[in-house]
Order: C-alpha cells, then structure tokens, then sequence
C-alpha cells in the first residue's frame, strides 16, 4: 500500500485530480486505520495507468497487448470483468458453488455432456516421475494417432479432448478403471475424507480456464495450424511449466514456512531482500484480489473446521496490511494441498486436469476459425 503523493505521482497527476479520480470511482482507497491516511494498492494503479497509456501509439498498444493488455482474439469461453472469472457469461465463481469438472467441460466445449472413453488408454504409472512429466509423455505418444476419417471432425476433437481428460485423471489416481465423477476419484484415490472432496470439486472448476493466458494462448497458436488436440494440450503443458505461469511450487514452500511458525514480517523482508516478490499474491488482473483464491479458501475452512488456519489466516492479514498483498489462486491451491496432506505435486495435478478442460475448449473454438496465428515481430538493430 502506497500513500496518497506517491500514488499521484504514478498517476503523473496533482492530489486534486487523485482525489477526483477517487470520488469518480477510478481507483479505489482504503483509510489506515492508525493514522486515518488515504493508502492505495500499488498494484491497482500501475494496473490503471498501464490500461490508460497503451492506446497512445499503435506501436505501443500492440507491444502492450502481449503482456496483460489488450484482447488480441476473439473468443466466446471465458471473460474478466468487474473482477471476476466469466464462462461463456456465466459467472465462474457462483457455478463454482455446485457445478463439477464434467459441468464445466460440458458448458466450454459446448456440448451436451462430456462422452465416455470406452477403449483402454494404457496409461504408464512411474512412481519417481512428477505429474506433468508423465502426462507430457502420454500426450507425446498420442501426438500422431491415426484420425477417424469417417466421423465429423468437430465431434473428432470433442472425442479426442474427452480421452485426453479421462488420460488426465487417470495417470493422478494411477489407475485406468475409475468411475464416477473426477473429484470424487481424486479424493478416493488420495484417501481423502468424504467432506473434503468438495473441496477437490471447487478447486478443479475455478482452474479450468482463465482467458487467454500464456498456455492457452500457445494452445490455440498449436491448435490453428491444425495439429492434434494432443499436440495442443502438450503445448499447454509445456507453457504452464514456466514458474511465471503460477507458482505453485513457491506458494508451498511460503505455506510449509508458515505453518512451521515462522515471522509473517521476516518471510516477507527476505522475499523483499531477495528482489523476489512473495509466491502466490497480487494478479495484475484483479487488483480488488482474486476471487477465486478467497472462495477456494471459504471451501476449505469450511470443509476443514477441524484444521488450524490459525498461521496462515494471520500471514494474510500482515500481508494485506504491511504490503498490500492479496492471495491469488496459486496460493489457494497450495493450501489445499497443506491442509488435506497432499504432496506439492498434487498442486500440479489439480491444475493440469482442470486446465485439460480449459485448453480443449480453446482448441476446438481455433479449429473452427481459418486463420493461422501468425503475429509480426518488430525488428530491434543490435
């Protein structure tokens, strides 16, 4: 949180006109509850002057569309607005209340309900390789499976992102005879109590798509020039590998450090020390916080009364109040794996499952537009 002149001098403006940007409901402030001073989230507004100059030369809004800017295609799954997650209009949060991942893949692939895989998909179980690994190699040996020519070629790759979704699941409870929905299989399979699977449910329906982020962009770049739907959700793997992409690995280690009693200040000055920011807060989309982070959270304590949330719940709180900082999904997500004992790895699982779902509607909806994604590069001399 920064103070009311520095805040005008991100914004290149007087006090006057912060205060009317204020009152207009440009930026948002919150009172410092010792001193009665106006603070600001740094966050929100460096959010809002990169939004109010990127149009300023086509140059520079092009530039900027690549990184948090503007829409670069068009695309009927998933929105943000008013700080929060849209599918196909409808909002992700509240579905999120009882719809399951079959639900979910259903609404963004557009169908009536997600077919089954009848043929055995042989799914190989290496107990010393990470989740990402083993469903990366799966989706490689799938990359040049023979077509069915005589089935429609949309219905071709609902069928092929259905198998590639049951592969998902498969290789989590490393086992290819599973039935019934996929969170309760996970819970099952991790020997989770009954009134914890929901909590698998919810987690898993706010991961399965997220607009067109660095992954599902590389997706439907795969997807336009017409390779598989195995090769696109590989390439969605292999994107959402990068540490830039969620951090998930680092939100655990943050929550491990926490529930051991370390100093909620110390942590965050060492991140600070260290020039890294701290794993699992602040998206540059939702500079209000995100709500997928606290309703994952609310599921948890609710499913968990039983757990202390003691030392995280404080570690939020200094968060907020010294930085400014506001949880964001990755941070749920490693919560949910602390509190139900699940390894970091099951982070992994969870969100690449979930993300299957993302990634295939955004294959599908490429297939069906002609055009090859093809951006230009501006040319910098050495």
């Amino acid at each position: 949180m920064i103070g009311s002149r520095q805040t005008a001098e991100l914004l290149g403006v007087s006090l006057r006109t912060l205060y009317s940007y204020v009152s207009r409901g440009k930026v948002s402030r919150t009172i410092d509850e010792a001193s009665g001073d106006s603070l600001f989230n740094q966050a929100e507004i460096k959010e809002y002057v990169r939004r109010r100059d990127r149009g300023r030369s086509p140059k520079t809004a092009a530039r900027t569309s690549l990184n948090f800017g503007l829409p670069v295609l068009d695309s009927h799954i998933c929105a943000i607005k008013a700080g929060r997650p849209w599918f196909r209009g409808v909002d992700a949060i509240a579905y999120s209340d009882t719809a399951t991942l079959e639900d979910t893949a259903a609404l963004l692939w557009n169908v009536d309900s997600v077919p089954r895989e009848h043929e055995p998909l042989r799914v190989a179980h290496a107990e010393t390789e990470t989740y990402s690994s083993r469903l990366g190699r799966w989706l490689l040996a799938q990359t040049h499976r023979p077509s069915t020519d005589d089935v429609p070629e949309r219905t071709r790759h609902v069928l092929a992102a259905a198998r590639i979704l049951r592969a998902a699941v498969s290789l989590a409870v490393e086992s290819d005879d599973w039935n019934g929905a996929i969170h309760e299989a996970l819970g099952s399979a991790w020997r989770l109590p009954a009134r914890s699977h929901d909590v698998l449910r919810r987690t898993l329906v706010l991961h399965a798509d997220h607009e067109l982020n660095p992954s599902s962009f590389v997706v439907r770049c795969t997807a336009s020039t017409l390779a598989s739907p195995y090769a696109a959700t590989l390439a969605g793997c292999c994107a959402a590998s990068g540490t830039r992409h969620a951090s998930f690995s680092g939100a655990y280690l943050l929550i491990g450090r926490i529930r051991k009693g370390d100093d909620a200040a110390r942590l965050m000055e060492a991140y600070e020390s260290a020039g890294t920011p701290v794993p699992g807060f602040n998206h540059p989309l939702y500079p209000k916080g995100d709500p997928r982070a606290t309703a994952i959270l609310a599921s948890l304590r609710e499913a968990c009364p039983d757990t202390d949330m003691s030392s995280m719940d404080s570690f939020l709180h200094q968060a907020l109040s010294r930085r400014g900082l506001l949880p964001k999904n990755d941070f749920a997500m490693a919560a949910v794996a602390h509190v139900l004992g699940l390894p970091e790895d099951a982070c992994t699982a969870l969100f690449l499952i979930a993300r299957v779902v993302g990634w295939n509607a955004h294959a599908l909806e490429q297939y069906g537009m002609p055009i090859l994604i093809r951006p230009r590069a501006h040319y910098v001399p050495d």
